[in-house]
């Protein structure tokens, strides 16, 4: 009797003038890079592109991050075989690999910024530690490869129009060294707790 009690009496004095937006459920610290897309006044919100809730909001970036994921690993696959081809190229043993290499690069590139902009543009999580955390490791590590992947099919370019020179060989499988080691490195930081 005194439990049906309360919960009458707390209904009638309920203040009924609550109302909470999306605004009031983000995160105080959310990054930059969320903020311009899916801040309160984001453009996506401006535009109303995106979900009418944050549970919507949050199926969706569920969703987008597990096909990020999914295409990461099938990228991880890619690039490994693009390392060996441009290795065997680069010892000078099967120079006929040049067009293989360049079309997988083409789709190799495809599918990494298919798979970054998933992540980029998905709906912001609902809390962001302040700390160190396999995540933030995974997404300072992406700033690396990223540019990486940006300078790779720039160099490939130039290695390929000066098949006689060294330099350009050199610079280019640096370049994919430390692109696809950063790459690498931020796959096996997500097996991470």
């Amino acid at each position: 009797m005194k439990l049906s009690f309360l919960i009458i009496f707390s209904f009638i004095f309920s203040n009924e003038n609550n109302f909470y937006t999306i605004g009031d459920s983000l995160p105080s610290n959310m990054p930059y890079s969320k903020k311009i897309f899916w801040g309160e006044k984001g453009i996506f919100r401006t535009l109303n592109i995106g979900p009418n809730s944050r549970i919507e909001e949050m199926k969706l970036r569920s969703e987008m991050l597990q096909m990020h994921q999914k295409l990461g690993l099938l990228n991880l696959g890619l690039m490994s075989y693009q390392m060996y081809l441009g290795s065997e190229m680069y010892s000078g043993k099967h120079r006929e690999y040049g067009e293989l290499h360049k079309y997988l690069g083409y789709s190799t590139f495809s599918i990494y910024m298919t798979s970054a902009g998933l992540q980029f543009f998905s709906p912001p999580a609902f809390r962001y530690s302040k700390g160190y955390s396999s995540m933030k490791i995974h997404r300072y590590l992406s700033y690396l490869h990223f540019v990486g992947m940006v300078l790779t099919p720039i160099s490939g370019y130039y290695t390929a129009q000066y098949p006689n020179d060294e330099k350009p060989y050199r610079l280019h499988r640096n370049i994919v060294s430390v692109t696809f080691s950063s790459y690498t490195l931020a796959f096996l930081v997500t097996l991470l707790p």
